[in-house]
């Protein structure tokens, strides 16, 4: 445990736990050191460079890249590392048990760097549960309840014996568990009580004595089972167009720029060839009415609905029965379920009617036209579902074809997605104008979306049986065949390249008698709109045209129809009636129709593989990049989050419910009527402009009152719910409340605990979990107990907040506990607060100089808290896995040692921004000021001209250190004091940026700064997610703008070389890039307030306090055995993130769930453990979605007895041994009833659970591949 800086009397009379190192410590140090954890580094004051100095001057750039700041070779000839064992008359203390010491460390796991003795001892473990954890293994056995067969001694949280005397034998010590070394009693539950009932007052035997329970009662199993995992490394598909291989050869900078078009007189000469050729297919048009309607973006959804889109759909029922040959395509359900709601059954009918007979096509199926770069997966899947569900349930219709023009991003999550839902065909704009020029140049208009992972040929999938496509020749299984709609655009411009003249002559939307088509006009109108469609099928090797005839809520008048319609049927007559003259047709259409019409004529297609995130056009005559947004309003972005994680926790406790049958007594009806509203919400939250920021502040406000009411829905049916599942079955009663107190995000009404209290934990993910759990009290005279009866190590942290006048006002009233737990997959455990004599053990040791303690009463307050001044030095924090390196100056780490190798890395955390442009820059747009591009925030800390405030926070569980730079920013570093699992090999960051009233630090986009010395490429090489979902390699152009290289994370980003990789885990969407190598940049927040046109018509002055929260993972690779050398990369594997990067990307998008038992209820709590699977879900699958099918038509008299579970199966690297981490089951095929209680069918769906399935007994990797995700009905 850190203890605290080097002082000269080296005692503290507060401190009851002392650091059994710490003598020989004070022994060996020298001058000019400062300690923190037993461990020494000496004070280093390189000179500052920053990445501004870095990158503007060129100085400093040894600091970052190729030099570490405290390589042995440059230490003073005092280094300690080299001196510690030179001295042999230091005496030291010995440890108590020499037996505990192997209870607590495996040989691998020992730190290198100090003598056995010392090394041991300073740490605790969280090891991995023996079978018997939570409850014995088994197959399928009568369920068993807490209060019986208890029997958990065998991994829970241990530390070694506490150096002060207690006369107490019990396992239980001052809230230490100390190890039963000598054996396990059979009857474990019998010695517990026998030992409990010698002591214990009576009242303190209720909280002991656990009620029994009949044996007729159902009874809860866990099962663990410890079959190893065996990692498979995945092989790249290759493709005849390569994504981020070919971006990276695009020529960014053409010279036709400033005409704002590629078109010239080579694509006219084409053209003119092909006109004369005999060969060239016949010109094929499909006219396609369209309206793109935003769910919410200037204004609310219910104006948008109200004011606007009703009128357009009940416009398309009216006139498509009108005029036979008219169609039109509807691209998204919220609005239509809506407008469903309120219209009339004729209505109803006649629009049943149009989908059957083809003339009205909904495309897509999702809620929304969702934002691809800055959503996360269970988002995405969320509302595709909820869209899906809904048409197939009210209309009974699946959609075949996607439509995403709406997005100017496109991910290769999204094609997958819709191949998995049984979508196979789709059509999409908004590309970089490179790629435009690419595509036209190269005739492709069409092309068949590969995922990089997926090899599978052998799958006969719908796609390859209508190319006729056998054997080699098929695509993979999950390919998707693509349209680029020209033009970059979904309206009327598409017509040609000639944008103009198919806008302001052919867009008949009111009656004018010079632009409306006449016997005298219809010669000259029809020719020059069949240039522009001749031109634009040149594009493609097949002819066939798709002309959109629509643009942003158009045909709200039935007038529009009755113009658009009568003016294109005599243009379409009069070149049908000479298509021989023409050699043309043109007809309205869909979507459906033109993939028909191609596929009927071309067999064969280019393979693409990668994604369009990086999108930019060229409207003003100068690049303007649309990577803005993916950094925009991170305070949205961070809540959207949350909210997802709690409507995906509130609709797994439901559907146990439902599988428990816990709810016989309980009318669910109105749970179900919000838990609808919830699901519909975050499905229209999931909008491009909800997803990315870029709504107008006024909607802003209302966003923000749709997901308070929503989080508060879920809540209240998680209180419901979990109430039911953890009470006696005759008790109803909701009796739980829900505790969440996170900074920066959501707050519950209960946000302290108190001695009496009771608090369920539930961990909502598939596996089993390690996490710190914090919790606010008034008393810090209390001590945790677990549901096995032990008391949990707990600390004591104070509760602080920064004063203007640069100090830390300490609270003297609250008082924050944090403690470690296990927690098995799908489990709801308590844990009770209880009261204690001595804080004093628990509390952690504050080092401060800049602070003050609020209203202290002497005589009737408790204040736990050691306060010890801050030594002069560089800072060093220690956990098991590492110790880093903070450096005094900057308040920032600036190197890290990892203990098990004793290797030296240098890892410079700094903070920066970029000046924004009054060109091109805003709520979209990013582009950087060309002469000023970096600007140093930090600058007046760094010259002296103001002062850091620094507080050290060190105790049994964690370790950090804040450092604060005004209200502007404040900076958190924290180690875990943990073995064995994921969070001990992290150091958490936390940033929080305040950026104050506007207009103070305008025109700035903070970001923060990560420098190390891998090598990953003179154009640096990075990895970074897609949606959570998949990863993509990212080759940095460093000679490009720095526009060009920004990219979206939603999850994590990694960098590495051959030997080392650093991971980043993000809990929200984030912009990235990197500014040379070794390095990344990682966008935390932007003020800009000019106005970039692109239709919010605002800037960004809106910016507030966000925290950051940030996970880094040092991690090695394992030599290799191929004999291709000791760290060989082979260049057709695919770099997949290691486990413990999953794992914490877990852990930060879905938190553990709290909910209080408050005194006065505490009897209503009956189980103290309640796992409500049989058995975890293997390593490689995760839970994404565990929802309860509704029929929404009869709540009142529904009960509902189906779920749809949505699993993945995901990749992790090979190369990273992930052995001491994997708390889980290793099978490669499982059966779904040997882990969910009371099924009576199991069927295997498409991903929306539309079809009916087919039975599926066993789950294997045949029928379940790696990376791929499966739908499955579950009947209870």
């Amino acid at each position: 445990m850190v203890q605290r800086p080097f002082s000269d009397d080296g005692s503290n009379s507060n401190i009851v736990w002392k650091n059994m190192t710490l003598p020989r410590n004070e022994a060996l140090m020298p001058g000019g050191y400062t300690q923190v954890k037993t461990v020494f580094h000496k004070m280093q004051r390189p000179k500052m460079s920053t990445i501004l100095s870095s990158v503007e001057t060129g100085r400093g750039k040894a600091t970052y890249t190729r030099t570490k700041i405290a390589r042995n070779e440059i230490a003073p000839p005092i280094e300690l590392r080299h001196a510690r064992n030179t001295i042999n008359n230091v005496t030291l203390m010995d440890f108590q048990s020499t037996t505990v010491q192997s209870i607590l460390f495996q040989p691998f796991a020992r730190n290198n760097s100090y003598p056995e003795k010392i090394s041991v001892g300073t740490y605790y473990q969280m090891r991995e549960p023996a079978p018997s954890k939570f409850f014995p293994s088994g197959d399928d056995r009568e369920l068993q309840s807490v209060e019986q067969k208890i029997n958990a001694r065998d991994s829970t949280i241990v530390i070694p014996a506490s150096p002060v005397g207690k006369e107490n034998s019990s396992v239980i010590v001052k809230g230490i568990f100390i190890a039963d070394t000598k054996g396990k009693s059979k009857n474990l539950i019998t010695d517990l009580r026998s030992n409990v009932a010698i002591s214990a007052e009576n009242d303190e035997k209720v909280d002991f004595l656990l009620e029994e329970v009949s044996d007729s009662m159902s009874r809860y199993s866990y099962n663990v089972t410890n079959n190893p995992y065996t990692c498979i490394v995945m092989q790249e598909t290759k493709a005849d167009i390569d994504a981020p291989a070919q971006f990276s050869n695009l020529n960014i900078e053409p010279l036709w720029i400033n005409k704002k078009h590629y078109w010239d007189f080579i694509f006219d000469s084409r053209y003119e060839s092909l006109m004369r050729s005999p060969k060239w297919p016949h010109l094929n048009v499909f006219l396609l009415p369209i309206s793109h309607v935003d769910t919410i973006w200037k204004k609310p959804y219910e104006y948008y609905h109200n004011n606007t889109v009703t009128k357009i759909l009940s416009n398309i029922v009216k006139k498509l029965q009108f005029y036979d040959k008219l169609t039109f395509t509807w691209n998204e359900v919220s609005h239509l379920s809506q407008w469903w709601k309120n219209t009339s059954q004729k209505s109803r009918t006649a629009f049943k009617k149009l989908l059957k007979s083809g003339r009205l096509e909904i495309t897509t199926g999702g809620w929304v036209q969702s934002e691809e770069a800055t959503t996360h997966l269970f988002g995405i899947v969320h509302q595709l579902i909820e869209g899906h569900q809904w048409l197939k349930n009210h209309l009974n219709y699946t959609p075949k074809v996607g439509w995403l023009t709406n997005s100017v991003t496109h991910s290769p999550t999204l094609p997958y997605l819709l191949s998995a839902a049984g979508i196979t065909k789709f059509i999409i704009t908004n590309l970089h104008y490179s790629w435009e020029q690419f595509l036209a140049e190269f005739q492709i208009s069409d092309f068949i979306w590969i995922q990089n992972w997926d090899n599978d040929k052998n799958h006969p999938s719908s796609l390859n049986q209508e190319l006729n496509k056998i054997g080699n020749e098929r695509y993979p299984k999950n390919s998707v065949l693509t349209h680029f709609m020209q033009f970059n655009s979904d309206s009327f411009k598409a017509c040609g390249p000639a944008k103009n003249v198919c806008s302001s002559e052919f867009d008949f939307n009111q009656l004018n008698k010079h632009k409306d088509i006449q016997n005298y006009n219809v010669k000259v109108k029809s020719e020059k709109l069949l240039e522009q469609y001749s031109k634009t099928g040149t594009l493609s090797p097949h002819n066939v045209v798709i002309a959109p005839l629509g643009a942003p809520y158009r045909y709200e008048l039935q007038t529009e129809f009755d113009y658009q319609y009568n003016n294109y049927k005599k243009l379409a007559d009069f070149i049908n009636d000479n298509s021989n003259i023409y050699n043309a047709k043109i007809n309205f259409g869909t979507p459906s129709d033109y993939f028909k019409t191609i596929l009927s004529k071309h067999k064969t297609y280019p393979t693409f593989q990668g994604d369009f995130l990086n999108f930019a056009d060229i409207s003003s005559g100068s690049p303007a990049y649309w990577t803005g947004f993916f950094t925009s309003r991170p305070f949205l972005k961070i809540l959207l989050r949350r909210l997802q994680s709690t409507l995906r926790s509130t609709e797994i406790l439901l559907s146990f419910v439902i599988n428990l049958s816990a709810y016989p007594q309980h009318n669910t009806s109105n749970l179900l009527q919000l838990l609808i509203r919830a699901r519909e919400n975050v499905a229209r939250l999931q909008d491009r402009h909800v997803a990315g920021g870029t709504l107008s502040l006024s909607t802003l406000q209302y966003v923000y009152k749709v997901i308070l009411s929503t989080v508060k829905d879920c809540w209240h049916i998680q209180e419901v719910v979990a109430s039911l599942l953890t009470t006696k079955p005759e008790d109803s009663t909701p009796y739980l409340h829900k505790l969440v107190h996170r900074d920066g995000e959501f707050i519950s009404a209960f946000r302290t605990v108190d001695v009496g209290d009771k608090i369920y934990i539930f961990n909502s993910l598939g596996q089993q979990r390690t996490e710190i759990v914090e919790l606010m009290t008034k008393h810090p005279n209390i001590r945790i107990v677990d549901h096995n009866r032990k008391d949990v190590s707990i600390q004591i942290n104070p509760v602080w907040t920064y004063s203007k006048d640069n100090y830390i006002r300490i609270s003297s009233t609250y008082f924050k506990i944090s403690f470690a737990i296990t927690i098995a997959p799908m489990t709801l455990e308590l844990y009770k607060i209880k009261e204690t004599y001595d804080a004093s053990h628990n509390a952690a040791t504050i080092y401060c100089v800049d602070c003050i303690v609020d209203n202290i009463d002497s005589q009737n307050h408790v204040f736990p808290l050691s306060i010890q001044p801050l030594q002069t030095g560089d800072i060093q924090l220690e956990s098991y896995k590492h110790r880093v390196i903070v450096d005094e100056v900057t308040g920032f780490v600036k190197t890290v040692i990892e203990k098990e190798t004793n290797k030296e890395k240098s890892i410079l955390i700094d903070y920066g921004a970029f000046r924004s442009s009054d060109v091109n820059s805003g709520m979209f747009l990013f582009n950087t000021n060309t002469t000023r591009p970096l600007h140093d925030i930090l600058l007046p800390y760094r010259d002296g001209t103001k002062n850091k405030v620094t507080i050290i926070i060190a105790g049994l569980v964690t370790t950090e250190i804040t450092s604060i730079y005004g209200r502007l920013l404040q900076h958190t570093v924290k180690l875990f004091n943990l073995m064995n699992t994921p969070l001990a090999s992290s150091i958490y960051l936390e940033s929080k940026l305040d950026y104050e009233l506007s207009p103070k630090n305008r025109e700035l986009e903070v970001f923060l700064s990560i420098k190390t010395e891998i090598a990953n490429g003179i154009h640096p090489e990075m990895f970074t997610d897609n949606n959570g979902f998949q990863h993509t390699a990212r080759t940095v152009n460093i000679s490009r703008r720095v526009e060009s290289n920004i990219y979206p994370i939603t999850s994590m980003v990694f960098i590495q070389d051959s030997k080392s990789r650093l991971t980043l885990i993000t809990d929200h969407a984030q912009g990235v890039t990197s500014l040379q190598e070794g390095h990344l940049a990682v966008m935390l927040d932007r003020r800009v307030l000019f106005n970039d046109g692109r239709g919010t018509q605002e800037g960004l002055a809106d910016s507030g306090t966000t925290f950051h929260r940030h996970y880094i993972l040092l991690e090695n690779f394992m030599e290799s055995t191929s004999g291709q050398g000791s760290h060989y990369i082979s260049h057709s594997e695919i770099q997949l993130p290691s486990f413990a990067a999953l794992y914490l990307a877990d852990s930060v998008n879905n938190i553990l769930d709290i909910f209080v038992v408050d005194r006065e209820h505490t009897d209503l709590a009956y189980y103290s453990f309640l796992p409500l699977i049989k058995s975890s879900f293997p390593c490689d699958v995760a839970v994404i979605h565990y929802r309860t099918t509704i029929n929404r038509l009869s709540l009142q008299l529904f009960r509902p007895n189906m779920a749809l579970l949505v699993l993945q199966r995901r990749s992790f690297s090979c190369r990273i041994d992930n052995s001491a981490q994997l708390h889980c089951n290793g099978d490669s095929s499982f059966s779904l009833e040997k882990v969910l209680r009371n099924l009576k069918g199991v069927f295997h769906t498409n991903l929306v659970g539309t079809n009916e399935g087919v039975p599926l007994s066993l789950i294997t990797e045949k029928n379940f591949p790696p990376m791929e995700l499966m739908s499955l009905k579950v009947f209870f």
